[in-house]
């Protein structure tokens, strides 16, 4: 496991002590939780971004995200982004799925 250390402000500090307080659990639990949490809701919003500005496709977006191309769809169903598909784009995304 790696160890990465951080400077935080007092408001992130507080935050992180009432989470260490209501889960009960110790600080390096209770941030690398809430660090996982973080880090793959930054990866869906990188995804959702490159998507709209349609620089990645459906598939490379799940990529991205590293989730399925199904979860995909639903986060962007969720925040109200339509799909904009090509039949081409749908075949190429339906091909790169079953890999």
């Amino acid at each position: 496991m790696a160890v990465i250390s951080v400077r935080v402000g007092s408001e992130l500090e507080r935050k992180i002590r009432k989470l260490i307080e209501l889960e009960k659990s110790d600080k390096s639990s209770a941030v690398r939780r809430a660090l996982e949490r973080g880090v793959e809701e930054e990866l869906k919003k990188v995804a959702l971004e490159l998507y709209m500005s349609r620089k990645v496709s459906l598939a490379k977006a799940a990529e991205i995200a590293e989730v399925s191309v199904r979860e995909m769809m639903e986060y962007l169903k969720e925040r109200g982004v339509p799909l904009n598909l090509t039949v081409e784009e749908l075949r190429r995304d339906f091909e790169e799925a079953m890999k």
